[in-house]
């Protein structure tokens, strides 16, 4: 779950830095014809920050997150690469 609360106060969560991470699943879902789940997700980013609203969001944000973490390659190159050296001595 992402922590929406730092110290600064924000009117909407549109404001919030992680926004821009949030509006590019929102492009996602439209480019996937997901219109009204999109619009859902909109209308709750401009309206003012309820503790609804952010665990909403904070759920939202969390799921985005770890499925960018389960499509992230975190093989190490150098790493592979002496490996591989290895392999062939």
């Amino acid at each position: 779950m992402i922590n929406l609360n730092d110290s600064t106060i924000y009117n909407s969560f549109a404001d919030h830095p992680l926004a821009s991470t949030y509006f590019k699943y929102i492009e996602i879902l439209i480019s996937k014809n997901l219109n009204q789940e999109a619009q859902h997700l909109l209308d709750i980013a401009h309206v003012p920050l309820t503790d609804e609203i952010s665990n909403e969001i904070a759920e939202i944000m969390g799921g985005i997150y770890r499925m960018i973490d389960q499509n992230t390659d975190y093989t190490n190159e150098f790493i592979e690469l002496g490996k591989q050296i290895n392999t062939t001595h």
